[in-house]
C-alpha cells in the first residue's frame, strides 16, 4: 500500500489546492493544528486557526469575529478594509451553503482555518450543528477560496 502524504491531499490536478489546506487544517484533531501548520508552511502556507461556538444569528457572528481575529492578532492578514472584505466574503459564501431556517434553533461548534499564499486566501469550516435537547446532528465541512485578492 503507498503510504498518503500531504502532498497528496494538497494538490489537484498539479496544482497547489488552498481550499483543501484550509479544509484539511480544519478537520485534523486540534492537538494536531501546530504540527499541521508546520507542515504547511513547507508549502509557503501560512495559517491560523480558530473556534466558534453558539446557536443562530450569534453563531454567524462569532464565525466572522473570530476569523477577523484570528487572521489579525496571529499577524496572517494585515489590518486593512480590502483584507477584512476578503475575510467577510468568504464567511458569507461559506454560510450559504449551509445556512436554512433549522440554524435559527440549531448550535453548533466549529474549527475555522485560514490560509493564504501570495495575495490567495482560503476558509476551511468543520464541525457540527444540531438542535439542543435532541439526538439531531449533523457534520458541516466547506471551504472557499479568493484569488488574487489580499494587500501585499
Amino acid at each position: 500500500m503507498t503510504e498518503f502524504l500531504l502532498d497528496h491531499f494538497l494538490y489537484q490536478e498539479g496544482r497547489l489546492s488552498l481550499s483543501k489546506a484550509a479544509l484539511l487544517l480544519a478537520m485534523v484533531e486540534n492537538d494536531l493544528d501546530d504540527e499541521m501548520t508546520e507542515r504547511l508552511r513547507k508549502f509557503n502556507i501560512h495559517s491560523v486557526v480558530t473556534r466558534a461556538g453558539g446557536s443562530g444569528d450569534n453563531l454567524k457572528a462569532k464565525i466572522l469575529r473570530n476569523a477577523f481575529g484570528a487572521a489579525e492578532k496571529s499577524g496572517l492578514l494585515s489590518v486593512s478594509p480590502r483584507n477584512r472584505y476578503a475575510i467577510t466574503k468568504l464567511v458569507e459564501e461559506i454560510l450559504r451553503s449551509f445556512d436554512s431556517p433549522i440554524l435559527e434553533v440549531a448550535g453548533g461548534g466549529l474549527k475555522i482555518a485560514l490560509v493564504f499564499k501570495d495575495s490567495h486566501l482560503a476558509m476551511g469550516i468543520y464541525g457540527t450543528l444540531g438542535i439542543p435537547g435532541m439526538d439531531v446532528d449533523f457534520e458541516v465541512s466547506v471551504s472557499r477560496t479568493l484569488h488574487y485578492y489580499l494587500e501585499e
